[in-house]
């Protein structure tokens, strides 16, 4: 969830201060950056119990998000 609320957070700023021409370079990098951090957070935890669930659905909910951010790039001027 974290990752989401992060991934949402990048999204706005992505939206409102980069270039238009260079938004949906810059959500795919937050995208990146998403994906790493992802990883750090899911390997820190000393729990090795649903690994794979857990970074799945962290990494899927902060595409979506994106993908949402992305759909409003398009629709900005």
């Amino acid at each position: 969830m974290a990752v989401w609320i992060v991934a949402a957070i990048a999204a706005v700023a992505v939206l409102i201060l980069a270039d238009p021409a260079d938004r949906l370079i810059a959500l795919s990098l937050t995208l990146a950056g998403s994906i790493l951090l992802s990883f750090v957070l899911q390997l820190s935890l000393s729990e090795k119990t649903g690994f794979v669930s857990r970074l799945t659905s962290s990494t899927l909910g902060a595409f979506l998000v994106l993908v949402i951010a992305s759909l409003v790039a398009l629709a900005l001027p």
